[in-house]
């Protein structure tokens, strides 16, 4: 595969999930204009050796929801990110599988993929633990991590590894035994297009394959167009890396509970006026319903209905920051040239105009996001003076933890989920036990269900009742359910 052969068409293909893969070396200003550049073509951005300060604190971006692993009192040094604009995919971070600050696993799943594919985001390093000083991530991490045959998976990595196999230089492998004994044991294959140099030393003016991705069998023939863009400098060490995954284009519904709806644009009295004309209708409906939960969802179904009619959704796009300007993008044009030229001669002149046209790019970028974020404090009024809160809240919100059943086994399944939960909830040992001595005495039996009718006749009395007054109530309902969706704006 060319490292130049993607394109916009193949990249608006709604089949394909785009992956960029990209080494960040500590630098804000690098994965600024590596998001800059991702934010209309990729869907999911892997980072190495990524900015962040106390507390495990990174740069956010309007376009993505940030994946890290939750460990304390150590630097995280993998990083994902996800396009919220995103529909035809869902990924969940899977700690349960591995939680460290140099290795974190997330699934990947859409209506079509039979089973989930694991994507492992690995920056292969020696521990910044004292303990494990010696020891590398693919030998304290992904060593362990033992997968059945039938999982799909996919491992992106910096490895800091040299072998023939990637790069046919290399007589001597470094760093790389732990590594091809996991690959050999899961039947993983290499991604990489073989050769391709995926990193560049300036000051001593070599190059070598250090990049990687590997893909179990079952996943290979679904990776396609793994290339370097040549567009997309962020800095000169490593290459910004992508591939997609190709998976069948299918419809999918939007998820009800993720809706972002625009409150502000809201016609509340309309909303009002609808639930109020449908009054009638609705306890007509909700008397001929005998179930409590029946009439609770149908309630549930009106009031989202008569919002799907009141209540526009926010339309959810990429965004570039706010203080990105022509400027930037014309500087880091300027040093993709200057590269491509240092490529080709591989001469001290050029290099020392490389190193000047980043110098100058980077210091651009901290120029103009420090006297953007100046102005607009200086300059905000009333509300606007939120508007800073609301750029820099966290985003991430907790999933949905996976479940042990009665034999300790972890369930991560959706569906294996509901399994194990129900059995808890619905076990044997809270099922009504039938009095069969009771059974067999007719009188008491009778006594029994003329007892079971008067609470039959009772309950229905209580039911419609409680129907009607669920109706009265429908109004003053709206009212509250109104002022809380004002309030959380």
């Amino acid at each position: 595969m060319s490292q130049n052969n993607a394109n916009d068409e193949s990249f608006a293909n709604m089949s394909n999930i785009w992956i960029l893969q990209h080494n960040y070396a500590r630098s804000t200003q690098i994965m600024h204009a590596c998001m800059k550049f991702a934010k209309n073509k990729t869907d999911i951005v892997i980072l190495q050796e990524l900015w962040m300060r106390d507390e495990n604190i990174t740069i956010s971006h309007s376009s993505f929801i940030c994946i890290k692993s939750n460990v304390q009192n150590t630097r995280v040094r993998v990083l994902i990110f996800v396009a919220k604009n995103a529909k035809k995919f869902t990924c969940t971070s899977r700690s349960d599988i591995v939680n460290s600050e140099d290795m974190q696993a997330i699934s990947i799943a859409n209506n079509k993929i039979q089973r989930e594919i694991l994507l492992f985001n690995i920056y292969n390093e020696k521990s910044q633990n004292a303990d494990n000083k010696q020891l590398y991530t693919i030998e304290r991490e992904l060593a362990k991590v033992m997968l059945n045959s039938e999982q799909k998976v996919i491992i992106v990595e910096d490895f800091n590894a040299h072998h023939s196999w990637w790069n046919a230089k290399i007589s001597n492998p470094i760093r790389t035994e732990a590594l091809i004994k996991w690959v050999n044991l899961h039947k993983c294959d290499l991604v990489n297009t073989s050769d391709i140099d995926t990193y560049h030393s300036y000051s001593s003016q070599s190059s070598s394959v250090l990049d990687l991705a590997f893909a179990s069998k079952n996943m290979r023939n679904h990776i396609k167009n793994w290339h370097i863009d040549e567009n997309a400098d962020t800095e000169f060490n490593h290459e910004v890396i992508l591939f997609t995954i190709v998976t069948e284009k299918v419809k999918l519904v939007e998820n009800s509970l993720n809706a972002s709806y625009n409150l502000q644009k809201a016609d509340w009295k309309g909303f009002e006026k609808h639930l109020q004309k449908a009054k009638d209708k609705m306890i007509v409906k909700m008397q001929r319903i005998t179930s409590l939960e029946a009439k609770v969802i149908y309630l549930t179904e009106c009031i989202k209905n008569t919002v799907e009619l009141f209540v526009s959704k926010q339309r959810i796009c990429a965004k570039s920051k706010p203080w990105w300007n022509n400027e930037l993008i014309e500087r880091r044009k300027a040093l993709s040239s200057k590269k491509r030229i240092w490529k080709r001669c591989r001469s001290d002149d050029a290099w020392a105009e490389i190193v000047q046209t980043r110098n100058s790019y980077h210091d651009a970028i901290k120029l103009v996001k420090n006297q953007f974020w100046t102005n607009f404090l200086n300059n905000a009024e009333g509300k606007e003076v939120f508007q800073t809160y609301k750029f820099t809240k966290s985003r991430l919100i907790e999933k949905l933890p996976s479940i042990q059943n009665s034999q300790k086994e972890l369930k991560i399944e959706f569906n294996e989920k509901c399994e194990a939960f129900l059995k808890v909830m619905y076990s044997s040992s809270s099922k009504i036990q039938i009095n069969e001595e009771l059974l067999s005495n007719e009188s008491i039996r009778d006594q029994e269900l003329s007892k079971r009718k008067s609470s039959t006749l009772l309950t229905s009395q209580h039911s419609e009742k409680h129907s009607n007054q669920m109706i009265c109530h429908l109004q003053s309902y709206s009212e509250r359910t109104k002022a809380y969706w004002k309030s959380s704006i």
